[in-house]
């Protein structure tokens, strides 16, 4: 998948998050603890998805026929 769509699927995961998700579901049920648990969720998720997606493959080792 190319990286432009994924960066524009994590930016449609950071809206959903900060504008439907927590004001409208866990506010009103969990308050400021649920929602700052949240933040932190959606946030390492991205990070985590941003650095897999531009950290460098490793290139196999050639072996020598000897």
């Amino acid at each position: 998948m190319p990286k432009i769509i994924r960066l524009c699927l994590i930016g449609a995961l950071h809206v959903t998050c900060y504008l439907w998700l927590i004001p409208q579901v866990i506010m009103p049920r969990f308050g400021s603890t649920g929602s700052k648990a949240a933040v932190a969720c959606v946030v390492t998720l991205s990070l985590v998805l941003v650095t897999l997606m531009f950290r460098k493959k490793k290139q196999p080792e050639k072996k020598t026929g000897r």
